[in-house]
């Protein structure tokens, strides 16, 4: 796509727009709604979010051999079928915002878990994580890593919501937790998919589509 396309800046537009409604306040409430559905935050200026999104982009990158590269690196075996498509539709869209992402990490093994546990890198054991069962993925930024603003990595997020609602997928960012990781995504319900996995081991050698037949 060459610099400036009206379908790019069309798209950015759009964005740019949805996230200062998400922002601000429109409409009066009622006291009592007040009290339920506390106001949103004020406006932020449209400068302030121009600033972020241009602070990720990177056309360049995005068009380069080692954007390609990144998107083979994760083990994705075993992975659930709306967890690849989630990440493939993410990536997808932030690329034609000329946001380079990509999954850093889909499965991870029992022993990968365990180590990171010990590091205190996750507060979950081995077998307590949704990517032990192939059912979330972490998304970074192809040059950044994890190293985005908040307003950043907000924007990463209003784009992942939406494709989930736009596709009926049920997940979970971790940019919402109190233990704030932005980067990681997983289905709403994993454990649930777990258990089935657990019980597909009972009846079969190996785990072969153990996630994927739930």
């Amino acid at each position: 796509m060459s610099d400036g396309a009206p379908q790019d800046k069309g798209l950015r537009t759009r964005l740019i727009g949805k996230l200062e409604l998400l922002a601000g306040e429109h409409g009066q409430v009622s006291d009592v709604r007040q009290r339920i559905f506390p106001p949103p935050p004020p406006a932020v200026p449209e400068s302030s979010l121009r600033t972020s999104l241009a602070g990720i982009a990177n056309r360049p990158f995005c068009q380069s051999e080692k954007f390609v590269e990144q998107q083979w690196r994760a083990d994705r075996q075993d992975a659930h079928p709306d967890i690849l498509l989630f990440e493939k539709l993410l990536v997808r869209r932030m690329k034609a915002l000329d946001v380079p992402m990509w999954a850093s990490c889909v499965w991870r093994s029992m022993d990968d878990q365990s180590s990171a546990w010990v590091r205190g890198v996750t507060k979950a054991k081995a077998g307590e994580s949704a990517h032990n069962w192939g059912c979330a993925v972490d998304i970074v930024h192809g040059t950044k890593g994890w190293d985005l603003s908040k307003a950043q990595w907000d924007i990463v997020a209003h784009v992942g919501k939406e494709l989930a609602i736009q596709n009926g997928l049920k997940l979970v960012w971790g940019g919402d937790w109190k233990f704030w990781d932005p980067a990681h995504w997983e289905l709403a319900e994993w454990k649930v998919l777990k258990h089935r996995a657990q019980n597909v081991l009972k009846f079969e050698d190996g785990w072969t589509g153990r996630v994927k037949r739930s």
